[in-house]
C-alpha cells in the first residue's frame, strides 16, 4: 500500500495539463532617431498689374525743361511719351516707353555785361526741331529693372536705363550743333522718376504676411487617419531669386521641415516666422512615420500558418491549437503557444522579430522557450523540451506585412493632398518606402518605415 500513493501521484502528474505560469513582460523605449530634415517648396506668384497700372498713372505724359545763357547755346524742349510696355524677361522687368519732342535753341557768339545784365553783341540766331510745325522728333526708351528679397522679406528694386534711342536726330545745320545728346541728357534726367516710381510699387509688395500665415500653418498637425498626427515642424525658410512672368513676380519657397508621426496629438508651442535662410535648390520631403500592428492582427496571420500543424517528437505528437503574440520583454516578442495531442496544455516562447526591408516579410529568430516553461518542462514533459518545436516555428512563424504598408501609404498620400488651410492647398505625392527599425510596445509591433516624395504649397 506505502508503494501505491507515489505511483498514484506520478500517474496525475503525467495526465496534467502543462499550464506554466506566463512570463514577465518588460517594454524596452522606443529607439530615438534623430531628426530627419525635408524640404518643401512653394512656387508663389504676386501679381503687379495693380502696382505697374498705377506706376503708368502716376508719371506724368509729359513734361518739359529749359536753360538759358547768354553766350553760346540755350534751348527750351518738351517731352510727350506713350502708354508704357511692360515686359517680363526672366529677372528682369524690361519695359520700353515710345515719346517725342521737340527742341527750340537760340545761339549767341559773344556776350558782353551791362548793368549787370548779359546781352549778345550780334543778333542772336534761332533754331528749332519738332516745333514751329515740324512734326515731333521720335524716342525710345528702355528701362530694366532687377529685384531681390532682403532676409526681412523686404523687396529691394533696381532700375537702370538700357536704351535711349532717338530716332529723329536733331541736328541744328544753321550753326552746325548737334543738339541730340542735349536731349538726351535733359530727357533721361526726367525720366529718371520712372525708375524711382517703379522702385517704390515693387518695393511696396508685401510678401511677409503671407508667409507668415503659412508658417503658422505648417506648425499644425496633421491628422493621419489610424496612425497618429504628422508633425511637419518647420525649421526654416528660404526664397529664391525672382523672376518676372505671367504679369507678376514668380519666386519659389523653400522650407526646412523635421517631419515625425505622433501617436497623440501633442500640444504645438508656435515660433515666428525667421529671418530667411540662404536658398539652395532642393526638393522633396522625407518622413518617418511609425506603422503599428496590433498583436491581435499578426496572431491572426501567423495562425494561419500554424493552426493545425502536427509535429511528431519521438512517437508522442504535438497538434498546434493556436498561437498569440501576448507581449515583449525588452526588445523580444511573447508567444503563447496552446497544444493537444499526446499532452495537452499551453508554454510560452521568446523570439526576436526581424523585418527584411525588401520582402517586407516579418520573422522570427533566436527562438526558444521561456525560462518559466523550460522550468516546467524540466520537471513533467521533458519530450516537449525539444528543438523541433523551435525550429517549426522559427520556419513557419513568418508574415507577409506589404499589405500594411500599402494601407499607411495610401494614407499618407491621401492626407497630403488636403487642404492645409482655405488659403493654402497643399499637394504631396509618395514616391518610396524603407524600412529602418522594429520595436515592440506593450500591445503592438511598431515598424518604423521613411516615406519619401514630394510636397508642394499652393498659395491661393
Amino acid at each position: 500500500m506505502r508503494f501505491f500513493i507515489p505511483f498514484v501521484l506520478l500517474f496525475l502528474v503525467s495526465c496534467k495539463t502543462i499550464q506554466p505560469l506566463p512570463p514577465d513582460q518588460k517594454v524596452a523605449p522606443a529607439p530615438i532617431e534623430n531628426p530627419i530634415v525635408s524640404y518643401l517648396n512653394i512656387p508663389v506668384e504676386i501679381d503687379l498689374k495693380k502696382q505697374l497700372k498705377q506706376v503708368e498713372k502716376d508719371l506724368p505724359k509729359a513734361f518739359s525743361g529749359e536753360q538759358k545763357e547768354c553766350e553760346g547755346v540755350s534751348f527750351a524742349y518738351r517731352f510727350e511719351r506713350e502708354p508704357i510696355d511692360f515686359q517680363y524677361k526672366g529677372n528682369e522687368l524690361y519695359y520700353e516707353v515710345d515719346g517725342k519732342f521737340e527742341l527750340k535753341l537760340e545761339y549767341c557768339p559773344k556776350c558782353h555785361s551791362m548793368w549787370d545784365q548779359g546781352s549778345c553783341t550780334v543778333p542772336r540766331i534761332y533754331a528749332s526741331c519738332g516745333a514751329n510745325g515740324e512734326p515731333m522728333r521720335k524716342v525710345k526708351v528702355g528701362y530694366s529693372t532687377s529685384v531681390e528679397i532682403l532676409p526681412n522679406y523686404t523687396f529691394k528694386s533696381n532700375t537702370d536705363l538700357k536704351k535711349f534711342d532717338i530716332l529723329d536726330p536733331c541736328k541744328i545745320t544753321v550753326f552746325k550743333y548737334d543738339a541730340t545728346s542735349e536731349v538726351k541728357k535733359q530727357v533721361k534726367s526726367q525720366l529718371e522718376k520712372l525708375e524711382k516710381d517703379i522702385d517704390k510699387q515693387v518695393q511696396s509688395i508685401d510678401i511677409k504676411s503671407s508667409l507668415a500665415g503659412v508658417w503658422k500653418e505648417l506648425q499644425q498637425p496633421i491628422q493621419l487617419e489610424g496612425y497618429g498626427f504628422l508633425f511637419l515642424q518647420p525649421k526654416s525658410i528660404a526664397l529664391s531669386k525672382p523672376v518676372f512672368k505671367n504679369n507678376g513676380v514668380a519666386l519659389e519657397v523653400n522650407m526646412a521641415v523635421s517631419p515625425v508621426v505622433n501617436t497623440f496629438k501633442q500640444e504645438v508651442k508656435e515660433t515666428k516666422l525667421p529671418n530667411l535662410d540662404t536658398y539652395k535648390k532642393r526638393d522633396g520631403f522625407d518622413i518617418s512615420v511609425d506603422v503599428r500592428a496590433g498583436y491581435d492582427s499578426i496572431s491572426k496571420l501567423a495562425n494561419k500558418a500554424l493552426q493545425g500543424k502536427v509535429w511528431d517528437l519521438k512517437g508522442k505528437k504535438v497538434i498546434v491549437k493556436q498561437l498569440a503574440l501576448e507581449g515583449t520583454n525588452n526588445q523580444k516578442m511573447l508567444l503563447k503557444l496552446d497544444f493537444e495531442g499526446s499532452k495537452k496544455g499551453t508554454v510560452y516562447l521568446e523570439g526576436i522579430p526581424v523585418l527584411d526591408s525588401v520582402t517586407q516579410v516579418l520573422s522570427l529568430k533566436d527562438v526558444d522557450f521561456d525560462i518559466k516553461t523550460k522550468s516546467v518542462l524540466l520537471q513533467s514533459a521533458k519530450w516537449l523540451f525539444n528543438d523541433k518545436i523551435l525550429n517549426e516555428i522559427q520556419k513557419n512563424a513568418k508574415i507577409d506585412l506589404k499589405p500594411l504598408f500599402v494601407d499607411a501609404k495610401n494614407e499618407l498620400s491621401k492626407q497630403l493632398n488636403n487642404p492645409l488651410s482655405p488659403e493654402i492647398d497643399m499637394i504631396g505625392k509618395v514616391k518610396d518606402l524603407s524600412l529602418t527599425a522594429v520595436f515592440l510596445t506593450q500591445d503592438a509591433l511598431m515598424i518604423r518605415t521613411r516615406f519619401t516624395g514630394d510636397l508642394k504649397l499652393k498659395m491661393k
